[in-house]
């Protein structure tokens, strides 16, 4: 096994290692971002909720759905969304971020990626807690199924995987950057975050199904409104995570000692 490889797996080790040190950091990074706000982080779900209305007015609008009907599915769909896709935009960022810390402190890059992952998971928890207020409050709730709880560990892998895949890059090349924040964009209105699958053309619903993000939304909606999702979402999701995986690990092995120069 060559050197890179074993470095790699170092690397890696050593991020689960220091799982106390990132666990406390991530959630003093929470913390202090929302300093001297009376909502802190219940901030996001704000922004969660007005945007949910929004695009549930627009959707019962245009596709005279049933408001009352279409606001779980929309407002289920952004809270999947936030830990799908918005961790896709926000990955750039992960080593920019914490150039500092980087620069004096010699630690894993693994450990920034776990960082990022944990941040991911902190903003979901406290977005799912009032989506299920919300849902209480207009009389929509319905018991989570139990998936959920694997259907966010299978996610947050990706989130992990898909931090070095983007971070990597971001780091060397700053257009990388610039350019996922269209990329997301794009995604956000090709995934059927909104909008339900089966309301699309048979014409184009091989592209929808393809998408690998569709699967990933779906698989944490399905919970969210109170039923499994279906076995074709777990394959998908678990097929994406052996990919990423491969992708993520390579890129790790090669370009692992330069990061810290690109800062």
């Amino acid at each position: 096994m060559s050197s890179a490889v074993m470095a790699a797996l170092k690397d890696v080790a050593d991020g689960v290692r220091l799982a106390p040190l990132w666990w406390r950091l991530g959630l003093d990074q929470t913390v202090s971002r929302f300093q001297r706000s009376v909502l802190g982080p219940f901030w996001m779900a704000c922004n969660l909720l007005v945007i949910a209305f929004a695009l549930t007015f627009v959707v019962s609008a245009l596709m005279g759905v049933d408001m009352s009907k279409s606001f779980p599915l929309v407002l289920a769909g952004l809270l999947a969304w936030s830990l799908v896709g918005t961790t896709i935009a926000e990955a750039q960022a992960i080593f920019l971020y914490n150039a500092g810390l980087m620069q004096s402190q010699r630690l894993p890059l693994t450990f920034y990626v776990f960082l990022h992952a944990l941040k991911a998971m902190t903003n979901f928890l406290t977005q799912l807690i009032a989506f299920w207020v919300v849902m209480l409050v207009l009389g929509k709730f319905e018991v989570p199924h139990w998936t959920l709880i694997p259907a966010v560990a299978l996610v947050l892998l990706i989130v992990f995987f898909q931090g070095f895949i983007i971070a990597i890059p971001s780091t060397r090349f700053r257009d990388v950057a610039y350019m996922m924040s269209y990329v997301v964009q794009l995604l956000f209105y090709v995934t059927p975050v909104f909008w339900a699958a089966d309301n699309i053309s048979a014409k184009w619903r091989p592209i929808v199904e393809l998408n690998p993000l569709t699967h990933q939304v779906e698989l944490l909606r399905a919970p969210l409104l109170g039923h499994a999702p279906n076995p074709s979402e777990w394959i998908w999701v678990l097929g994406t995570i052996g990919v990423l995986a491969l992708i993520a690990f390579a890129l790790l092995a090669m370009f692992r000692k330069r990061v810290v120069f690109w800062l």
